[in-house]
């Protein structure tokens, strides 16, 4: 779709996958998009000469993601947003995580209960989106049998308008998953979010984006003693929403 405009597809596949997910590595790049690992670092390469993208390093992985001070970056962003909503399905699911394997699944069931252990013990929290700016609240959590807990928030943004939501985390052992809805029309109309699953240590990512009509959920979460840190997109023809919620 970009092909013409950048001359080479795996550009393309390397700023589409940056805009989704905020930022990746390498090997996350060439197993999402099944994609020659070389190419892909080719067009790292290209694009990080060029600053359009940036990189760090996070302990010793060397991360990418769109460069904040490339003075066409909000044009950039409209372009991918749009190149993203024209995309199949299929080819949406592409990035995002790819199903895990039943033996993949096993390996990584301890790090689920682990997570789903650190749910329960949430109190707090703080937001922020691009639209509303920060926020602040209070998490009561109720319990719905051993597979279900229901977050029931309300707080303020820093403007002082107030807030509340309803969510549901479900734990699915067998899917190696799990999953979020939103119960804004209430427990029996729940609206699905997306499933997540482990993908490393104290981390977890959405399994496929979902989508709502035309809109794509994608997530990641990561974890410790301190916090939970959940953020998730919300890309659409006329949405492009991150929201990052940290959970204490």
């Amino acid at each position: 779709m970009l092909e013409g405009l950048f001359g080479n597809k795996n550009i393309q596949k390397v700023l589409l996958f940056l805009f989704v997910n905020g930022k990746g590595y390498g090997t996350q790049l060439h197993r999402s998009l099944r994609t020659p690992l070389t190419s892909l670092q080719n067009a790292l390469t290209r694009l990080e000469k060029g600053r359009i993208i940036a990189s760090y390093l996070e302990g010793k992985t060397k991360l990418y993601q769109l460069n904040p001070s490339y003075p066409l970056l909000p044009e950039l962003e409209q372009l991918l947003k749009k190149a993203f909503t024209l995309l199949t399905p299929h080819e949406k699911k592409l990035f995002s995580l790819v199903q895990l394997e039943a033996s993949e699944k096993r390996v990584q069931e301890p790090l689920l209960l682990n997570f789903w252990e650190r749910l329960k013990t949430v109190r707090r929290l703080g937001l922020h989106t691009k639209s509303h700016g920060k926020g602040h609240g209070d998490v009561i959590v109720a319990f719905e049998g051993s597979n279900k807990l229901v977050f029931h928030e309300k707080g303020s943004w820093h403007n002082k308008m107030d807030f509340s939501n309803v969510f549901r985390w479900t734990l699915d052992r067998s899917a190696g998953a799990i999953s979020l809805e939103h119960l804004r029309f209430g427990p029996n109309a729940p609206v699905f979010l997306f499933h997540l699953a482990p993908t490393g240590s104290n981390l977890l990512a959405s399994v496929e984006s979902h989508l709502c009509e035309h809109d794509a959920y994608l997530a990641q979460v990561v974890w410790d003693k301190a916090s939970i840190r959940l953020t998730w997109r919300v890309i659409g023809p006329r949405k492009n929403e991150e929201w990052e919620y940290h959970y204490f």
